[in-house]
């Protein structure tokens, strides 16, 4: 049985390649894969040793927060690999995902559970996932982009939050139209209330994570599901974070398939913070509580922040490690 680690990086390239280098020594018969987005700079091959045997997705596609972009780069990926690699199942991981246990026993785990996936999912409507009215703004609007105002910021700051405040006003009194402004310097969205929604009973719309953890039987699905169903692609591309619904809703709404409702990732989230939108940075005097975990992998562990956490994971991990 092999497993294909697939890797989605936009940053912190020299992290990138450690943790392709640690996967080929815990499981050295794996295919080992990344894409990474060059929005920033192009993946440095010189970071990569030849005996790791680690593939870089040609062609890769630029990504933005909030966007289908996102979407479009895991569909990149999946498609490459299915075309150029012989695997029996994929795992996705962030550039700033780590292992905390030898990846043998997860193996042996994805191999013996008689499931297609390991995917997180939940009714994006259940507010004790996502705050109320997160999934109706999301999908119940066609978003468009408005354009960019570049000088912005010699607004006067008194006119900046009033128009702000009109905005908070006009989502919150009348049911047609939603002004989303992104964070990060992104362009402000305008979205008009649908007509129709392309999800009932029998395909439900499901939060999740981009995590997926698949057999080739439901990686096959996923990828026909999209060739099939253009309407779906097209009503995603035009709503907010389809990230965390686009895979989840097809995967687990798939009745022939055995989806796990599992992620099979150890995530630390800001302490005190309901909903939180990004996971927080695990420290090293966390690594004692994090390998308390069954998970094979943690995240996010950024050595810019604390190099000490990885280390202290790589020396754990040391007996297990083989020579390449």
């Amino acid at each position: 049985m092999k497993v294909l680690y697939l890797i989605f990086s936009h940053d912190h390239q020299p992290q990138v390649a450690r943790l392709a280098a640690i996967i080929r020594r815990l499981s050295p018969g794996a295919e080992i894969a990344i894409h990474h987005d060059p929005q920033l700079a192009r993946f440095d091959k010189n970071l990569l040793r030849d005996d790791w045997r680690v593939h870089l997705v040609p062609e890769p596609i630029r990504g933005e927060w909030g966007g289908f972009s996102l979407v479009e780069q895991y569909l990149h990926a999946f498609r490459w690999s299915i075309h150029h690699l012989e695997f029996d199942w994929v795992v996705t991981l962030t550039g700033l995902t780590y292992p905390i246990h030898p990846l043998s026993g997860f193996e042996t785990m994805l191999s013996t559970s008689g499931n297609d996936g390991f995917v997180y999912h939940f009714d994006a409507y259940d507010p004790d996932h996502w705050p109320p009215g997160t999934a109706e703004t999301r999908f119940h609007f066609r978003y468009f982009r408005l354009p960019k105002f570049r000088y912005w910021h010699r607004v006067p700051a008194s006119l900046r939050h009033g128009l702000q405040r009109c905005r908070v006003w006009v989502n919150a009194h009348q049911p047609l139209i939603r002004i989303i402004a992104h964070p990060r310097g992104l362009p402000t969205k305008l979205g008009v209330r649908r007509l129709w929604l392309p999800y009932g009973d029998r395909f439900r719309l499901q939060g999740g994570r981009q995590f997926v953890n698949l057999d080739t039987r439901a990686l096959r699905f996923l990828l026909r599901f999209v060739d099939e169903n253009p309407g779906w692609t097209a009503y995603m591309r035009s709503s907010l974070v389809p990230d965390e619904t686009f895979f989840s809703s097809v995967l687990a709404s798939a009745a022939h398939l055995s989806i796990a409702n599992d992620v099979q990732r150890f995530i630390r989230w800001p302490r005190n913070v309901q909903h939180a939108a990004s996971c927080a940075v695990i420290t090293a005097d966390e690594i004692p509580e994090v390998v308390q975990s069954t998970a094979p992998f943690a995240l996010k562990l950024d050595s810019r922040v604390d190099a000490r956490a990885l280390d202290i994971l790589d020396e754990r991990l040391r007996p297990h490690l083989q020579a390449i």
